[in-house]
């Protein structure tokens, strides 16, 4: 709205509101605030959301009058500047949420400097507002906006190009399409290490991206290589860190629990050291030990765990932050794991409305949100968790491809509750997920074994024990090689050889999750 607009709006309330009130007013807000103003400001509140949504994110601070109030006096005629920072939420710059380039001089305080002309500094300042309030698809949008505008403008080896095009790819991948970040990122970086040098933090930054849209677009191998690589290169800063919490997340998709566990000892107090306690980085690496704890079948501790961790994020990042948000999916799961189904079905339903809102039906964190949502809803309604896994399998197709970890683990998962009602279905189903699972992750990851051992099961069902002992025993063989002889699904395993020679039991329903 215009200053005249405001006037008008205030003189048709009754209120004095005139050009020059409002312009102090919005003065005041950007340097001084005091009580002696407070009337007026809520004349200006008050016009202001006449003329915005309920439900816009930034109505939501100023709906409660008192509220706003009690925080402007607060501030009491002080200088902002004197404040203490507000908060980290971990979306505060455009180059993302890891701050892998603060004390690098391309950071959260620098990176439109960096961009150097007004209209692109601005976009990328617009940039970190929308990631801020969780507005991934948004941001990508301005993103692409920025890296026309600067391409406009400059030549392809400009350095503010190579910058701009670290955000439009970095936020193709957040939006939800991290096989395109992929490749753009590839083409980036072999651009920054022509242009800028190996060792420029714009091509390690590009290496690092690299690396983790590997691993998202479903390699999880290559992009344990490419972490690998970056943490060993020699040098001491928050990518190397990053690279180094890369391999953790890539070791628990090859199914090492143990070994992401005991890298975990090591890093968390180098990242505590360096982001302090509540960093969404922490955060995650937070995460990713409730996971090892989990499938190293420690799962009090992990429960236990993640009871602070959900309480942590909501908190100091937020409740739609994907962070919180997939905490939230992974408590529903082990709450179900303690036999308290309904509240599980509330905390996964609750967490999936929000990934949706917030994300968008087809960002992979709300496809993995929805797929614990769907375990939840099994244990109680098949035939809705048939239709829910269905839904999102079908979502996770288009949006990842056939052969993505996460499409993958649907899939099984789809399976498992087919087999209640059309086990030759449900066979046809684990046989196509084994495949698929053997060329991407490789015939001995453990959730290649999970698919390996319904396979087998369903054919200990229909074809009887004499076809069925080999595949059980292959699995089992590869079990302890893979878990140790001591682990659960070990157990598992050999139940079902001892079954193999008596009459068959009931096909196994775990699930398989991302």
């Amino acid at each position: 709205m215009s200053y005249k607009q405001i006037a008008d709006a205030a003189e048709a309330l009754g209120a004095c509101l005139p050009k020059s009130t409002v312009s102090d007013l919005l003065s005041k807000a950007e340097t001084r605030a005091g009580r002696e103003c407070s009337g007026q400001l809520a004349v200006l509140v008050a016009i202001l959301l006449a003329h915005t949504a309920d439900d816009h994110p930034s109505a939501a601070p100023w709906l409660d009058r008192a509220g706003w109030q009690g925080r402007w006096w607060a501030l009491d005629d002080k200088h902002r500047g004197a404040a203490s920072p507000p908060p980290v939420t971990g979306t505060e710059g455009a180059f993302g949420w890891d701050g892998a380039l603060e004390k690098l001089g391309l950071g959260a305080g620098t990176e439109t400097a960096w961009l150097k002309d007004r209209r692109p500094s601005r976009m990328a300042a617009v940039i970190s507002e929308l990631a801020a309030l969780g507005m991934y698809r948004q941001a990508h949008d301005v993103a692409c906006e920025l890296l026309r505008c600067t391409e406009g403008t400059r030549g392809p080896q400009d350095p503010g190009v190579l910058a701009a095009r670290h955000v439009a790819a970095y936020w193709t991948g957040e939006a939800g399409n991290p096989r395109t970040a992929r490749d753009l990122t590839a083409a980036l970086l072999a651009d920054c290490r022509e242009v800028l040098g190996e060792e420029h933090a714009l091509s390690r930054l590009a290496a690092l991206r690299l690396a983790a849209w590997t691993t998202a677009g479903g390699d999880p191998a290559q992009g344990r290589r490419l972490f690998r690589e970056l943490a060993r290169d020699g040098s001491d800063d928050r990518i190397t860190l990053l690279a180094r919490l890369g391999g953790v997340r890539t070791a628990l998709l090859a199914g090492e629990a143990d070994e992401a566990g005991d890298r975990l000892l090591r890093l968390l107090p180098d990242l505590v050291a360096e982001y302090a306690e509540h960093h969404p980085v922490v955060m995650a690496a937070r995460l990713y030990e409730a996971q090892s704890l989990w499938a190293g079948a420690r799962r009090a501790h992990s429960r236990r765990l993640l009871d602070g961790l959900v309480a942590d994020a909501t908190e100091h990042l937020g409740r739609a932050h994907p962070l919180t948000l997939y905490a939230q999916g992974l408590h529903a799961r082990l709450v179900l794991a303690d036999r308290d189904a309904n509240r599980a079905l509330e905390l996964a339903e609750d967490a999936y409305a929000e990934a949706v809102r917030v994300l968008g039906a087809d960002h992979p964190d709300s496809l993995s949100v929805g797929n614990m949502l769907a375990i939840v809803r099994a244990s109680s309604d098949a035939l809705a968790a048939e239709e829910m896994f269905g839904e999102v399998y079908r979502r996770a197709r288009q949006a990842l491809g056939p052969e993505h970890h996460l499409t993958l683990d649907i899939s099984h998962n789809l399976a498992v509750v087919t087999t209640r009602w059309d086990l030759p279905a449900a066979r046809a189903l684990f046989e196509d997920v084994r495949a698929a699972r053997t060329r991407v992750l490789g015939a001995e990851h453990p959730h290649t074994l999970l698919t390996r051992m319904a396979v087998a099961v369903a054919v200990l069902e229909l074809d009887g024990k004499d076809a069925a002992r080999p595949l059980l025993e292959e699995v089992h063989h590869a079990r302890v090689r893979v878990l140790g002889s001591a682990h659960p699904d070990v157990e598992f395993t050999r139940k079902f050889l001892r079954a193999a020679a008596q009459q068959a039991p009931a096909l196994p329903s775990s699930p398989s999750e991302h």
